[in-house]
């Protein structure tokens, strides 16, 4: 009884600020300018002003240790995968009667976590300087552990993207970490701009200008928070997490010392990966290739023509299905189906054959293998990864055993499919946080 009495004061909370809560950004540049002292002014800072301080002091703290701490909270998830429930969707703002129950019980948890959807200045593979967005998700306590930067995994709709859903890694605030979240490039506030996806360089600029963003915000909103930095994120977010660890071992060393970071399941040898599925002709996750060809020519600048690429099948549903941000994954690969042979022209199986051989080129460069990680590095993978093939992990783990490096965890075992790992990574992760 007492469990649905707090439900019901979580979901009408969550009613009356929902909905602007969901359109009010937070212009971390007029922070990073002004270091201002107060909260941002709006309804979602009086909401949390006048209500939320004493209703979540309210709340037996045990509430969160049974159902957090526990396994019902990752069974729920899991559950979320097998009725194929959109992992990123599964705690959004709208309580609406088309939630399920598991998804009432989400937006339970996830209503005891600051969220805040901020923009930013970044940079394009352009050059142009554009206004980027994320989210920050804060503890309920202002002195934190550390700044965690989570890259996300591939998403197609822009309802996924971090700063206009309650993305899984925003959990980890609950364990007293301060989150940041970069939607990317083509994603939120920036979603008329083509997304680079699995284009190395522009998603570390985007993470890292957030967090030089972030920062002055944080302390003008009086966080404090541990020096080092945690680094988090499964999938296209793995080879991004990597990539982010690399970058900023070898340029913000002393200005962001790293403490630990957390890679699931990436394709951090792109290269490979490309082989892999053209070798094979079909793909468990349809919309990727697509969205490499039109991602990578955006981020590396290469001048190609979708044309040369795609079928009459794949142009006519492009811009619809996929550049228009609206389908969910799961809906955008049901429709393009699997069968490589339909969406792309022979060309593209002809690695050294012009122009597939331009873009063949740019997923070497954009693959992340012969470096040598610092910080402690823990690395999962199931090995019956139906997505993200496992080759990835085996030849990355291969080229840092031959360094001999005494920091990096190998966790590889069968897990199950791609998105059943993804729930299983992100809960290793919050048990050892």
């Amino acid at each position: 009884m007492l469990r649905r009495r707090i439900y019901c004061l979580v979901l009408i909370g969550l009613a009356l600020f929902s909905s602007a809560y969901a359109r009010n950004y937070v212009d971390l540049e007029y922070y990073r300018a002004n270091f201002v002292e107060e909260d941002p002014p709006g309804a979602v800072g009086r909401f949390f002003k006048e209500n939320w301080r004493s209703f979540t002091s309210s709340i037996n703290q045990s509430f969160v240790a049974n159902n957090v701490n526990t396994d019902v909270f990752w069974n729920t998830l899991q559950q979320s995968v097998t009725d194929n429930t959109i992992i990123n969707n599964i705690a959004e703002y709208e309580v609406a009667g088309s939630q399920t129950g598991s998804n009432i019980f989400l937006s339970t948890l996830y209503a005891m976590i600051k969220q805040v959807p901020v923009t930013y200045r970044s940079v394009s593979p352009r050059g142009d300087t554009i206004t980027l967005s994320g989210k920050i998700f804060l503890p309920n306590h202002k002195k934190a552990k550390h700044i965690i930067i989570a890259n996300h995994y591939t998403i197609c709709s822009n309802k996924e993207a971090p700063s206009n859903a309650s993305s899984i890694e925003g959990i980890y605030a609950l364990k007293g970490h301060i989150v940041i979240m970069p939607d990317y490039i083509g994603y939120g506030v920036s979603d008329t701009l083509t997304h680079p996806y699995l284009h190395l360089k522009s998603t570390v600029s985007s993470a890292i200008d957030l967090l030089e963003a972030a920062i002055p915000y944080l302390k003008a909103n009086s966080y404090t928070f541990y020096p080092s930095l945690i680094l988090v994120g499964y999938s296209q977010g793995g080879a991004a997490t990597l990539a982010l660890q690399k970058e900023l071992e070898e340029h913000y060393a002393d200005k962001y010392p790293i403490y630990q970071v957390f890679a699931g399941a990436g394709p951090y040898d792109l290269a490979g990966t490309f082989d892999y599925y053209i070798t094979h002709k079909t793909a468990t996750i349809p919309c990727a290739l697509p969205m490499l060809v039109l991602g990578l020519n955006y981020g590396e600048n290469l001048g190609l023509k979708r044309t040369a690429f795609f079928r009459k099948k794949l142009l006519d549903k492009c811009p619809g299905l996929i550049e228009s941000k609206m389908w969910y994954m799961n809906d955008v690969n049901k429709q393009l189906g699997n069968d490589m042979d339909s969406l792309l022209k022979p060309v593209i199986f002809k690695k050294k054959v012009y122009p597939t051989s331009v873009l063949y080129r740019a997923t070497k460069r954009n693959s992340i293998l012969n470096w040598t990680p610092q910080s402690s590095l823990y690395l999962f993978h199931s090995t019956t990864d139906d997505m993200v093939p496992f080759l990835n992990s085996d030849h990355i783990s291969k080229e840092f055993q031959k360094k001999e490096l005494d920091n990096v965890e190998y966790d590889f075992d069968d897990y199950g499919p791609h998105m059943n790992g993804a729930v299983t990574f992100f809960e290793k992760v919050y048990k050892r946080l």
